[in-house]
C-alpha cells in the first residue's frame, strides 16, 4: 500500500461541541508504548534549533517549526509511541519494529486526534 492510498484512508473524526466553536483540536497524550511512561514535552522545537545556527526562517514559511519537541519518536503508519530510552533499545532506530514505517520525532501536530 503506498502512502497516497493510507493518507486518502485516515479520515479526521469530526469535531462536535463547544471544541468545534473554539477550534480547539484534543491530542492524544504522548505514552511510550513499550513502558508506558508519559513521554515529556521539550522547551524547544526545530524553528529554535535552526535559528540557533544562524538560519533565517522568513515569515509565513513557518508551519510547524515552532511547534514544542518531545522525548521520544512516533511512527506515522501505526501511531506507536517509544520514548527516548525505549528507543535506545531496539537495533534500527529509524524504523517502527511494530509495522517498519519510519519514526519521527513527536510534535503536537504528529499526535493523534481524539
Amino acid at each position: 500500500m503506498s502512502w497516497l492510498d493510507r493518507l486518502g484512508k485516515r479520515k479526521e473524526p469530526e469535531r462536535k461541541g463547544p471544541e468545534k466553536k473554539a477550534g480547539v483540536v484534543r491530542t492524544v497524550p504522548p505514552i511510550c508504548s513499550k513502558c508506558e511512561k508519559l513521554i515529556e514535552s521539550l522547551n524547544i522545537s526545530i524553528g529554535d534549533v535552526l535559528e540557533e545556527q544562524g538560519a533565517c526562517v522568513y515569515s509565513g514559511s513557518e508551519g510547524h517549526l515552532y511547534e514544542p519537541l518531545y522525548e521520544g519518536s512516533i511512527c506515522l503508519g501505526c501511531w506507536m509511541m517509544l520514548c527516548d530510552d525505549c528507543l535506545e533499545e531496539i537495533v534500527d532506530k529509524s524504523r517502527c519494529p511494530k509495522c517498519g514505517d519510519v519514526l519521527r520525532a513527536i510534535t503536537p501536530s504528529r499526535l493523534p486526534k481524539m
